[in-house]
Formats: structure tokens, sequence, C-alpha cells
């Protein structure tokens, strides 16, 4: 008779999730690691490709070939909708997943500074509304003004 090997659920594929899949790697358990994202973004290095010094393809990897030395790691992609604690089960906006033991790695929240365009992730554009209405962010206006950018504004840059 086989006994069934515990299930490990890891919501979230970034640096939490990935280190805790391969520290699972030698365990006698089974590895989900779902994410709404089918890549690993390393974002430290983001503001390279921004400046064309790396490639996206040098920060950006598929989850699938991060997990395939780990025998014991499958991928889900979907978004996680919630958990149910007491039935023990991942809420998704595929499928609910049963766990039997459950790690949340979902990440953090980027600071926006306050900054329109940076909280949706965009980049002012020609004939675009900005909260000047103007089309440029506030750190394009401050330093034409010759003054600190606003989020600088009141306080030391030491």
């Amino acid at each position: 008779m086989t006994v069934a090997r515990p299930r490990v659920v890891i919501a979230g594929a970034g640096f939490g999730g990935l280190t805790c899949a391969r520290g699972l790697k030698h365990a006698p358990v089974d590895v989900l690691l779902v994410d709404r994202n089918n890549y690993h973004l390393f974002t430290p290095l983001l503001y390279q490709v921004a400046s064309a010094l790396l490639e996206p393809s040098e920060i950006a990897r598929p989850v699938r070939q991060l997990i395939r030395p780990l025998p014991n790691a499958d991928f889900l992609q979907a978004s996680i909708t919630g958990v149910d604690f007491k039935g023990r089960r991942l809420l998704t906006d595929q499928d609910s997943i049963p766990y039997d033991y459950l790690v949340l790695a979902t990440g953090a929240q980027s600071d926006n500074f306050g900054n329109a365009s940076v909280a949706d992730g965009s980049k002012p554009r020609a004939g675009r509304r900005t909260p000047s209405g103007d089309g440029r962010c506030s750190a394009s206006r401050s330093s034409e003004e010759g003054r600190p950018a606003s989020r600088w504004r009141g306080r030391s840059r030491n």
C-alpha cells in the first residue's frame, strides 16, 4: 500500500517561493508552486534593462525552467483569489488546490511615492493626462524648475 506524500503548496514564485521550493528538494513531499506569471523576474536589475545594459531575457526566466532540477516540484500558472484555511485549500481563478502545508510567499508591494505614473506602471506619454495635466512626471518638472523632486522635498538626501 502506497502512502501519499504530503503536499506543499507555495503561493508565489518570487525569491521566497523559489528558495522554499529549492530547500524542499530532498524532502519527502510534493511541491506545487502557484503564481499568476509563468516567469520569475529579477527586479533588482530592471533598471539595467531600461538603460539598455542588459537584455530582458537576462533578468527573466520561465518558472518551469528554474524548477526543472527539482524532482518533487511542479508549477501552476493561476491567480490566487484566497485561502480556505479550515478546508486547507488555496483558491485560484482556475480551481481550488488542496494542501497539507501552505507557504505564502506572495512578495511585497513597491512604494510609488505618490507618483500616479509610477503607480499605474507606466511613464507619461505624449498626449497622456497626468495629475498636473502637462504630460510630464513631477521629477522632470522639478528638475526644470531647479528644485528637488517632490519625494525628496523636505528630506535630507544624505
